[in-house]
């Protein structure tokens, strides 16, 4: 194999990688996002009148 067709491969093979990377990391933002809807969702007993609740969905 040639160099530079050898650095091609690898070239696609980071890339790929960095794809799946980044793949997963949305997969689990999304997975935290959804639990965290989930117990801001089920929180209970409500505040007493006069004291408001602030539940940050941001993850």
């Amino acid at each position: 194999m040639s160099t530079i067709a050898a650095q091609s491969v690898q070239m696609l093979a980071a890339s790929f990688s960095q794809q799946v990377g980044i793949a997963v990391a949305r997969q689990q933002i999304d997975a935290g996002k959804a639990v965290a809807g989930m117990v801001a969702a089920s929180a209970s007993p409500p505040p007493p009148a006069g004291q408001g609740r602030l539940v940050d969905l941001k993850v």
